[in-house]
């Protein structure tokens, strides 16, 4: 389920010319009745409880099916007002945009959709009903469970309602043409209290539970096809970090991508038009010609959502299933009928273990997340963990959801349960573990606890002529933060510093002052390509902070510790010598691989870009250094982007101090650009009048956007200079590399054939190319092959592999460095590398940068984004409404550039740790951290008694089920 919110004037539009006539963007004046008669779609339909208040009783009232009119919009999500009476409801709509409904739209798996749209009648029935019946039964969640209000000084209570008063819409196809059953549900901003007043809907509300109510839905929808139809479903992994699709079986996935058409369109009509041109002019296009081309392209090939009777629609996905499979539609819907009609369970069949099976998962879902979650987050999980079974009622599904939420409610600690209950909104408690709370502790002590190392270095003044020189050459700030570094007494300690200031040249400085006085030095980063970075400016052994804990503590440790058992009893039952010799010659051998993944007394272990660690991980690390006597640095920006995996600690930290803090930049060519990156780091708002004076900053539609971006990267990279293209999101970044592909198709650099990558997306010789996984195996000049490292394509097997040599950012090139990436590992992790996300660039520096900023990006991002080059940074804003299926093509009135980065700059994602938020609402109180067991005070490694993380009991939470209250 999708949703956002209509505004009074677009939004009222939006839902007459498109939500109520199917997507096809009417005229005004057009009539949708003649559209209803022209297509056979359903016309719209009243929906909701709170449609008993409207109207006059007993003959004039509005009921749940009624057809919705366009009078009865206009009065309801135009006006505010009863659509029978003309009455206002409640006070009228009014501030500079408000808003006037939200759009709920609940889509069908695709799967289903392509099983409705291929089967014979009979099948199309069952789906049809089987999606209303769920749909059906979501409201009713959602009226139950979400619609609420707010009463009191500024609204600081939330209460129920009477209901919600809501219009249905239900839509056959995307705007290209492909299956996909769906229903807008546009619910109304007006609903009534306990009290009879009419207010306005609480909408955090319904953002906060949407992806609950999506879940709810899609489960449902599945429980409902099964009783119709003997279907069966099963989970198909998307790649890491995406939640498994769930999808019918028998419905291969290259007929799904049949019938998701549209994402190709635009780059095969550039592809052709530039060919086209070509031939006709004797010449390339000109770039100037060629952005003019592709913003009318772009236009062009968006096909007009056309009036087209349900009819036309299958008799077109017919031919194209036949098309690509040879086989006839009703026989590929066949292959998704041939499961068997199983037992639906009911609640009480699902006995405890698998139950707590089930909640373990949740619990461990949401714990790997996040920090802090929520019950909506619990309930979404629960959901997904329980999608396999399939229920006999949605009373029996909404009371296993039910269960499992208030079973995982109490396998965690409940953080506001000091607050009021009526001014907390439903299902928005607090929650964390036990273990996260020690996890965050652990870093907290080890901040003021004392090392134990064989030196210390108390006094500089005394130290070696080498350590001298290495400190001389930093500036003020940067001395006296290595100094803090080197003197401290502490297990752990930061170094915090923004983009630009020097933290590289620091911690070279601390660490050739620590090797030449008191030890060795590790380097440790999040990612491959920051710990080669590292590695290169230290000098010294650098892994990522998975790897070392792999091999230290995890799966490695453990293979070996197996080895050396086996070489062990080998050793006990020789019955020669030279069996004993081997025997003995293994164990040294398992034992020195393990001593590499040991910390020795002494060491400094140097942890960059220690915000993108996550809370585990970092106390993982400190509990080694603790056992081993050594000590830990943690490096970065806590204003920066944080981690994907539960974190906040590392910004926790730096919050409560004391840090060693760099405050001078040094990476800016320009002076003005250095202070006001200071200003956009800590989101002050009219640093963006300063960036707009001096041209960093260009708004537009997203296709001007992606042009213009693509075009100034392209400039930089012919000039010579190393340029970052950047977005925050997968898609745009996508879209980015398909255009700068095109360009190099256009161009004569490029191949137009080519493999297909992970992306989707063509891979000919000359693009450039990303991997996206580690793989120490094939090796290359410096190492192996990395995630997030460049290539250029030299050549293409026949079988698909790819021969790439490392991307220069100069341009030269290095025959001798051509790698072999096997064909399998193509299609799994390579993906075109022109662009790239925000994510992957913090921690790089390079001389220009051009970023796409558009609505629904983070401050984080955006700081990130503009931090990164010397010479230039420039944002590239998208102005216009977020693409979507169903907004109208027309122009509409857009926010300028600089309001979008206001609202980029509201907008934090940063993770607040679960001991802070424990200390806001517990004052003066510690955590319910159990003490830790005497065995689990020191880390155990695998090749002794075998390793096992720190397991604390889990507190029960005084929380009641919050899913039906």
């Amino acid at each position: 389920m999708s949703m956002h919110k209509l505004v009074a004037g677009n939004g009222y539009a939006y839902l007459t010319r498109q939500v109520a006539a199917g997507d096809a963007g009417l005229e005004p004046g057009a009539s949708l009745t003649a559209y209803y008669e022209a297509t056979g779609n359903p016309p719209g339909r009243w929906c909701g409880t709170g449609l008993a208040a409207l109207g006059i009783e007993p003959a004039h009232r509005v009921r749940a099916g009624d057809r919705v009119t366009e009078e009865a919009m206009a009065a309801v999500f135009r006006d505010g007002h009863d659509p029978v009476t003309g009455e206002p409801l409640g006070r009228g709509f009014s501030g500079e945009a408000p808003v006037v409904g939200f759009d709920l739209t609940f889509t069908a798996l695709k799967s289903v959709s392509v099983l409705w749209g291929l089967g014979d009648d009979p099948t199309r029935a069952a789906v049809y009903a089987a999606h209303r019946a769920a749909l059906g039964q979501a409201l009713a969640f959602v009226e139950h469970t979400v619609v609420r209000t707010r009463v009191g000084d500024g609204g600081c209570r939330q209460v129920g309602t009477r209901g919600m008063v809501a219009a249905a819409f239900d839509h056959w196809d995307t705007r290209a043409g492909d299956p996909n059953l769906h229903t807008h549900v546009v619910l109304a901003n007006k609903v009534q209290g306990p009290d009879g007043l009419w207010r306005s809907l609480d909408g955090k509300a319904v953002y906060a539970a949407a992806v609950t109510v999506s879940e709810l839905y899609d489960t449902l929808l599945a429980d409902e096809l099964a009783r119709r139809l003997p279907v069966g479903f099963s989970r198909r992994e998307r790649g890491p970090r995406r939640n498994p699709a769930f999808e019918v079986d028998g419905i291969d996935d290259d007929v799904l991508a049949l019938f998701s058409a549209r994402a190709e369109q635009i780059h095969g009509a550039e592809l052709d038009w530039a060919a086209t041109f070509a031939a006709e002019h004797g010449r390339e296009p000109t770039r100037i010609e060629t952005t003019r081309a592709r913003q009318h392209l772009a236009r062009a090939t968006r096909p007009p959502k056309v009036v087209r009777p349900l009819r036309d629609l299958r008799a077109d996905w017919a031919n194209r299933a036949r098309a690509l499979t040879g086989l006839e539609p009703v026989d590929l819907a066949a292959r998704a009928l041939a499961g068997t009609y199983g037992r639906a369970l009911h609640a009480h069949d699902v006995g405890p273990e698998v139950r707590a099976a089930m909640v373990a998962q949740v619990v461990e879902e949401v714990s790997t997340k996040r920090s802090i979650w929520t019950t909506w987050n619990l309930g979404a999980a629960a959901l997904r963990a329980s999608k396999p079974l399939r229920m006999a009622s949605p009373t029996e599904r909404l009371r296993l959801l039910n269960d499992l939420t208030v079973s995982a409610e109490a396998a965690c600690v409940h953080l506001d349960d000091t607050r009021d209950p009526d001014r907390r909104r439903m299902g928005e408690s607090l929650f964390t573990s036990t273990e996260l709370l020690a996890a965050e502790q652990s870093l907290i002590d080890a901040a003021t606890t004392p090392a134990h190392l064989p030196r210390q270095l108390g006094d500089l003044t005394s130290a070696s002529v080498r350590t001298r020189l290495a400190l001389d050459t930093l500036t003020g700030d940067q001395r006296i933060a290595a100094e803090a570094i080197l003197t401290s007494p502490h297990l752990l300690d930061a170094l915090v510093g923004p983009a630009g200031s020097g933290k590289t040249t620091t911690l070279a400085a601390v660490a050739v002052t620590w090797r030449s006085t008191c030890g060795p030095v590790l380097g440790l980063a999040p990612s491959a390509t920051a710990a080669h970075t590292l590695q290169r400016s230290l000098g010294v052994a650098c892994q990522t902070t998975a790897k070392w804990l792999y091999e230290s503590v995890g799966p490695g440790a453990h293979g070996r510790a197996v080895t050396y058992a086996h070489a062990v009893q080998a050793e006990a039952i020789a019955t020669d010598v030279f069996a004993l010799r081997d025997a003995r010659a293994l164990q040294a051998r398992t034992r020195a691989e393990q001593d590499r993944w040991r910390l020795a007394p002494g060491q400094l272990v140097i942890i960059d870009e220690a915000s993108l660690a996550d809370t585990r991980t970092l106390a993982a690390l400190v509990a080694q250094a603790r056992a081993a006597d050594a000590r830990v640095l943690l490096v970065g920006d806590h204003l920066q982007r944080g981690s994907v995996d539960a974190g906040g600690a590392f910004a926790m930290l730096a919050r409560r101090g004391p840090t060693a803090e760099l405050t001078s930049l040094w990476r800016f060519t320009h002076p003005w650009e250095a202070r006001a990156s200071l200003e956009l780091r800590r989101a002050h708002p009219s640093v963006l009048d300063t960036y707009d004076a001096h041209g960093a900053i260009t708004g537009g539609t997203r296709d001007q956007m992606l042009a213009a971006a693509l075009t100034g990267w392209t400039d930089a990279r012919t000039q010579g200079h190393t340029a970052v293209l950047q977005a925050a999101d997968n898609h745009t970044v996508r879209d980015l590399n398909n255009a700068a592909r095109a360009a190099g198709i256009r161009a004569g650099t490029v191949t137009r054939q080519g493999v297909e990558l992970h992306d989707g997306l063509t891979a000919g010789v000359g693009d450039r190319v990303v991997t996206r996984h580690n793989h120490r195996h094939l090796h290359t000049p410096d190492g192996f092959v990395r995630n997030g490292a460049l290539w250029d394509v030299a050549a293409i097997g026949r079988d698909g592999s790819l021969h790439v040599r490392p991307a220069s950012a100069h341009g030269r090139r290095d025959d001798r460095a051509v790698v072999l990436l096997p064909a399998a590992y193509v299609a799994e992790h390579v993906e075109l590398g022109y662009a790239t996300t925000t994510a992957r660039t913090q921690g790089i520096t390079v001389d220009q940068t051009h970023t796409i900023a558009a609505p629904g990006m983070a401050r984080e991002d955006l700081y990130v984004g503009m931090s990164r080059g010397r010479d230039l940074n420039r944002a590239y804003v998208i102005t216009e409404p977020t693409a979507d299926e169903c907004l109208p093509d027309r122009a509409q009135p857009s926010p300028s550039a600089l309001d979008i980065l206001r609202t980029i700059l509201a907008t934090s994602r940063a993770e607040q740790s679960a001991t802070e938020t424990w200390e806001a609402y517990h004052p003066n109180q510690p955590p319910p951290i159990p003490p830790l067991h005497p065995e689990q005070s020191r880390p155990r490694s695998a090749m002794s008694t075998g390793f096992s993380s720190p397991s604390y009991p889990r507190a029960p939470s005084p929380d009641g089920p919050v899913l039906s209250r």
